[in-house]
């Protein structure tokens, strides 16, 4: 059986900055992975954060060929080709 591999990188960007008196801050961060599968697929993710507020991540497929795959309508939840999710969505309001 031949030997099959998949490769995968990703990247993390942060910067802050306040005022003069410390009362102004601001911040965001952004970080983005791709893997690459042994049939060619990619699989882009992208999240990003301001301070203080929800992450938002964004996955994009790709076929062999490098094209964007769509949303199929016959696909299950969570098989759409871009996807924007709020990790926050856990928290429960009392």
């Amino acid at each position: 059986m031949p030997t099959t591999y998949s490769s995968s990188s990703s990247s993390f960007y942060s910067s802050s900055s306040s005022s003069r008196n410390g009362t102004q801050i601001s911040g965001e961060r952004y970080a983005t992975t791709s893997q690459t599968n042994p049939d060619g697929t990619r699989v882009v993710r992208a999240g990003h954060q301001e301070l203080g507020g929800p992450t938002v991540v964004e996955e994009r497929r790709y076929d062999e060929t490098g094209r964007q795959q769509l949303p199929s309508t016959h696909a299950s939840s969570g098989g759409g080709a871009r996807r924007i999710t709020n990790l926050d969505d856990d928290e429960e309001e009392e």
